[in-house]
């Protein structure tokens, strides 16, 4: 990517006071882009990876990058609505939308409250759905967007004793790929990216694992995937990409052929052997393709012995 890759655009992230949503930002406003840096906190953190919006903002501008803050709480709809419809009214556009912010949210299915569960929605999943929903307005007017929704490997294949995370994180990828297919005749673009790496949440999980490598964790690895979803060559929607940990990955649902046939409850055992196998497991963009093979062809979904057609993405 050059230096002014994103000139003229205007980019919008959430939770970017530190960590991965401070990469984030720095990566795209190095790229030439307006950053609009977003975080709750109202005092520096605890830690010097911890900053308010403004005191990211003021850095960045002092090294010569365009930036500016709006501090709040993208939990309350009236602010994440507010936060876009500014951005707009400010700078006239938004390009680049990048929902970062997040909180954990630990319990078991069985004993998590509806309190702690409802507090996590609020940032992981109405935080981007209002952000989302406000900045594709716009972007639909332009006939141009880029919208990069966080969510997790715990919410994409599963993690113990974190159930409120894990709902939340798995809403995301359906928040991600529904805006993609609503929005597949547009030049829009939306997908989730599912990070490894050490962020203001997760440091003490990192530094607790010490054969890991520190660079293989670095939020710089998550930004440099994101600043890709967010360019104009960006040729993929709807797709889940997982970043760090040494690693560049796709993360899919697939659908195996399973056993055809009309069976009663008694003959469920009797195939489950074919239902799990997954020698012809199916790549799908959308829920249509499962009817319609002529369809899941047209809409790039990948079949066995064809060429994966995003075998070259991340």
């Amino acid at each position: 990517m050059t230096p002014d890759e994103f000139k003229g655009k205007v980019a919008l992230v959430t939770g970017a006071g530190g960590g991965i949503g401070l990469a984030e930002a720095r990566a795209l406003a190095e790229l030439g882009a307006h950053v609009v840096i977003n975080d709750v906190r109202a005092h520096r953190g605890a830690t010097e990876e911890e900053g308010t919006a403004e005191e990211v903002a003021a850095d960045l501008r002092a090294e010569g990058y365009s930036a500016s803050a709006d501090t709040g709480d993208i939990s309350k709809e009236e602010y994440a609505v507010g936060l876009v419809e500014r951005t707009v009214k400010q700078f006239g556009r938004i390009d680049i939308l990048v929902n970062n912010a997040g909180v954990l949210g630990d319990g078991t299915a069985h004993e998590t409250d509806t309190d702690r569960l409802m507090r996590t929605m609020s940032v992981n999943l109405f935080g981007p759905f209002w952000t989302q929903r406000t900045a594709l307005r716009y972007m639909r007017e332009k006939n141009y967007g880029r919208i990069i929704n966080t969510s997790s490997g715990a919410g994409a294949l599963g993690q113990s004793s974190t159930l409120p995370y894990n709902i939340t994180k798995m809403a995301v990828l359906a928040l991600s790929k529904t805006a993609a297919l609503d929005n597949e005749h547009l030049d829009i673009k939306v997908n989730s990216i599912c990070p490894l790496a050490r962020s203001v949440m997760s440091r003490e999980f990192w530094d607790s694992r010490t054969h890991v490598d520190p660079d293989s964790v670095d939020p710089k690895i998550v930004a440099s995937v994101v600043a890709y979803l967010a360019s104009e060559n960006c040729s993929i929607s709807g797709e889940v990409l997982s970043a760090g940990a040494g690693r560049w990955a796709r993360i899919v649902v697939g659908k195996t052929a399973g056993a055809v046939g009309s069976f009663d409850p008694a003959q469920v055992s009797t195939v489950l052997e074919e239902i799990m196998d997954v020698s012809d497991l199916k790549i799908l963009r959308a829920s249509r393709d499962q009817y319609d093979q002529d369809e899941a062809s047209r809409s790039g979904a990948w079949v066995p012995g064809q060429t994966n057609p995003h075998s070259g993405d991340a």
